[in-house]
């Protein structure tokens, strides 16, 4: 009896540790196969972005960008650094030292040629020239008496003479102190406007010290020194740019109305100047931007300065583009002279005649990734 039931214990202990094992043996199955998969989807992402890397099957075929050669009028012009200047332009001292009693016009006024600008005290000038006046008015009636008795005969001639030459001393001397007494109203030398007053109203005025300045834009020039090798290319008549930078860099059309004929020993350049007429923009010793045309080519071939190369041997040259197949482009090497650059243009002449025309089609940016042997594709 006893060994019937240990044997029923120990088959249900084995049936329950068999249950045991399966259980947890499923339970590292389904871990494995969670991490299977999990390996799965890692691999599918390090596919794609080989994929995305991978360039065997790319289009690698080199693009550019095109130009197209004209043909027109190239102008090349050198920029220096100019200056406003009038001859109208001064500060006015007295002739006569005296002081300032009236001061007949305010800054910013225009004023004529002789008008009256101030006035300066006169008034022991004008007690003196009457009383010259007195004296001159007795020297000539003793002179007209002197000429009655020489006209009768019973004049001296002494007398008449000494008579005669008090007259004249006195007109002198009278003619002398209004010359003096005119100057002590200051007046315009010209047409212009009162720019600056430097005196006020009971000042002594000296001819040591300014009184006020005037100054007239209308007839200006604009004076520039250009460099000794463009004296052969600039003369009277050539065109002129002038860029003001503090008008907004306004734009004013000219030529050269004066040429030097002196070279400074210590920078080698020679003076220009350019008249404007009736100018209403422009103030003395305004800066200016003043280009001066040194070059022109009449039907030049010209092309974007960044289409011009250099290889190794310092040639320029040019790519040109003929039609290949579909969307390719061949490329032709035309070596050039470049004549002048301006403005990001360049005048340009091939070496080789009739090698480049003007509507020829030229690269211009991407050439310095290609050669003459590529096929290139226009972006």
């Amino acid at each position: 009896m006893k060994t019937r039931l240990f044997i029923a214990t120990a088959f249900a202990a084995f049936i329950l540790a068999a249950c045991g094992g399966e259980e947890k043996k499923s339970d590292a199955l389904s871990q494995l196969i969670a991490k299977r998969d999990s390996l799965k989807n890692e691999l599918n992402l390090i596919n794609d972005q080989i994929a995305l890397l991978d360039t065997s099957g790319a289009d690698l075929t080199p693009m550019v960008s095109a130009t197209v050669v004209e043909q027109k009028d190239f102008v090349h012009k050198v920029e220096v650094q100019g200056a406003v200047e009038t001859d109208e332009n001064v500060l006015l001292t007295a002739e006569s030292q005296g002081v300032i009693r009236v001061i007949h016009v305010r800054e910013g006024q225009k004023v004529s040629q002789g008008q009256a600008l101030m006035t300066i005290d006169s008034e022991i000038l004008a007690s003196t020239i009457n009383e010259v006046e007195t004296s001159l008015e007795m020297a000539e009636y003793m002179f007209e008496k002197q000429q009655k008795l020489m006209d009768e005969g019973v004049g001296v001639e002494i007398e008449y003479e000494q008579a005669k030459n008090q007259k004249k001393s006195l007109e002198q001397k009278l003619k002398t102190m209004r010359s003096q007494q005119g100057k002590t109203v200051v007046r315009a030398p010209f047409g212009g406007v009162v720019d600056e007053i430097m005196v006020s109203l009971g000042d002594m005025a000296s001819p040591m010290n300014p009184l006020l300045r005037i100054v007239n834009n209308k007839n200006i020039t604009i004076a520039a020194s250009l460099a000794e090798n463009l004296l052969a290319n600039v003369n009277l008549g050539t065109a002129v740019e002038l860029v003001i930078p503090a008008m907004n860099d306004t734009t004013i059309q000219g030529v050269v109305s004066y040429k030097g004929n002196f070279i400074d020993p210590v920078n080698r350049t020679f003076k220009i100047q350019v008249a404007i007429k009736n100018n209403a923009l422009l103030m003395a010793n305004m800066l200016a931007k003043v280009n001066v045309v040194d070059y022109t080519c009449k039907d030049a071939l010209v092309v974007n300065s960044e289409a011009v190369l250099q290889d190794t041997k310092n040639n320029n040259y040019v790519y040109k583009l003929k039609k290949g197949e579909g969307e390719l482009y061949v490329l032709e090497k035309v070596l050039v002279k470049v004549e002048k650059t301006y403005s990001g243009e360049s005048c340009i002449v091939p070496l080789t005649a009739g090698a480049l025309v003007a509507g020829d089609q030229i690269v211009l940016s991407g050439a310095k990734g290609v050669t003459e042997s590529d096929r290139v594709k226009l972006q």
